[in-house]
């Protein structure tokens, strides 16, 4: 797969245009309430998409309505564009992405709920994200915690799903899970587990040069499936729920990949024609 400076420098400049474009209107839009916000946080994040050349595929749809919590693997940054261009919701992030530069400070003006994932933290974020719940905001969480190589889901950290049972004006809020496979590239040729590794970010991979990497690509298909929700009553605790969370997100990714890997990509078109005989 080759790598293209020039491709990844204009799309860098796209990108820091597109951003400069969009901020000040952006943050005209903050007394108007949050649908307004979100209205164009979509269109920057599907911009985002369109500049890493990342096409989406959706199986499902997501739940709409108020009081929804969605819960989905995590396999790059680029599942935040992903997931932002298809949902109404506000990401619950980690505390350390609120201190990364410009990265962080897009979240914040983005309204993401960043969380300490220590064990001592749970309750009060739990009361947090109640009232973000109550308030109107619904919610998109990696449960996972980190990020993985795409080709599995990590065991899913219970202590986050205790908004899922907590009532919220009188009732818990709708969970839904959510399958994010990266499966071909755009020519149509499955990804494998070292071609997947140039989009999925994970471990000790450094950002910037990550970033650089995927904006000289050519881009890739990405899976989102919706599964059906569930609400808290279903289940006897939330590490029931989230056992049953991580069981239709592992279930959604390896259907993805098995089919992406048995399906041969279209023919490539031709760029010329052979001359027939005088």
């Amino acid at each position: 797969m080759t790598h293209s400076v020039p491709r990844a420098t204009l799309r860098v400049l796209l990108f820091l245009t597109m951003t400069g474009v969009l901020l000040p209107p952006y943050l005209v839009t903050y007394p108007l309430g949050g649908r307004a916000r979100r209205a164009f946080q979509k269109v920057y994040f599907a911009g985002c998409c369109r500049l890493c050349r990342i096409a989406v595929v959706t199986v499902g749809v997501p739940a709409h309505g108020s009081r929804l919590l969605y819960v989905a693997n995590h396999v790059s940054y680029l599942d935040v564009p992903i997931l932002g261009k298809l949902l109404d919701a506000v990401f619950v992030a980690k505390s350390e992405v609120a201190g990364w530069p410009f990265f962080g400070f897009l979240a914040r003006i983005a309204r993401a709920e960043f969380v300490d994932r220590s064990a001592g933290q749970a309750l009060a974020q739990r009361d947090r994200l109640a009232r973000r719940l109550a308030g109107g905001d619904n919610m998109a969480l990696f449960p996972e915690g980190t990020s993985s190589d795409g080709t599995g889901v990590l065991p899913f950290k219970s202590a986050l799903f205790a908004v899922a049972i907590a009532a919220v004006e009188g009732r818990p809020p709708t969970v839904q899970p959510v399958s994010i496979a990266y499966v071909r590239l755009r020519d149509g040729t499955p990804l494998t587990p070292t071609t997947r590794r140039l989009f999925a970010w994970f471990g000790d991979m450094d950002l910037v040069p990550h970033l650089w990497t995927v904006l000289g690509l050519r881009g890739a298909v990405v899976e989102v499936r919706f599964h059906d929700p569930v609400t808290a009553d279903r289940f006897p605790s939330r590490k029931a729920m989230a056992t049953h969370c991580h069981a239709e997100v592992a279930r959604g990714l390896t259907t993805a990949l098995a089919t992406a890997a048995s399906t041969a990509p279209p023919p490539r078109r031709r760029l010329w024609r052979r001359r027939s005989a005088a």
